[in-house]
């Protein structure tokens, strides 16, 4: 069994293409923010399609469902527009997080972060695909949510290319930018193996920390 966690994928479907072709994943789970920013948010709509992945919602996929079809909705209403109808049920019906076991130690997915004491008992759908710093976000004194976790599932999580790739005991935070021309990461549970390609789909080795300062 190889199940594949992969960030952001943010519209890099050449990426995500060379990321499935690389890991081999048996259970694929996608951490949120599908479609904008990218170049092909059809293209990744299209691979969605064929392969009926695991997903979580992302900030940006909220975001699109609620501008979808308005006429002044920005970028987010732009890339709505290039996507069928299918892509925006599909959205609604994606999960705040998902959970497993693995070797008998429960797991979790989600695209941004969790109540680091009470965890998904605690955490409510905004929070799970929006905070960084907890308990929120205008303290920048606020420790991130990931500092303060300790409980028992190990948390695969993205929504944060600034810090990058950060693989630790109790979470493992994937989104590495691959919009912004760093690399699309993931992550093979069953093997403890980070895999990275960039956007062009040719493969990093070895893993690489990004550190910017992107817009959100």
């Amino acid at each position: 069994m190889r199940t594949l966690f992969v960030g952001d994928v943010h519209g890099c479907a050449q990426a995500l293409d060379a990321m499935v072709t690389r890991a081999r994943p048996d259970r694929l789970v996608l951490l949120g923010d599908l479609f904008t920013k990218g170049p092909d948010p059809l293209g990744v709509w299209e691979r969605v399609a064929a392969w009926q992945p695991e997903c979580v919602m992302g900030n940006h996929d909220a975001r699109m469902l609620r501008v979808w079809g308005a006429p002044d909705g920005g970028r987010a209403a732009a890339t709505c527009a290039l996507l069928p109808d299918a892509a925006r049920a599909w959205l609604e019906d994606l999960p705040s997080w998902i959970t497993g076991v693995h070797a008998g130690r429960p797991w979790i997915a989600v695209h941004a972060g969790l109540d680091p004491e009470l965890g998904i008992d605690g955490t409510d759908p905004v929070q799970a695909f929006l905070v960084r710093r907890w308990p929120d976000d205008l303290d920048l004194a606020n420790p991130f949510w990931w500092q303060r976790w300790q409980r028992s599932e190990r948390v695969f999580y993205g929504h944060d290319a600034m810090r990058g790739l950060q693989v630790r005991a109790h979470t493992v935070g994937l989104d590495t930018g691959c919009c912004y021309g760093n690399a699309l990461s993931g992550y093979v549970m069953e093997e403890a193996e980070v895999v990275q390609v960039r956007p062009d789909g040719t493969p990093v080795e070895p893993p690489q920390t990004f550190w910017e300062d992107y817009a959100e």
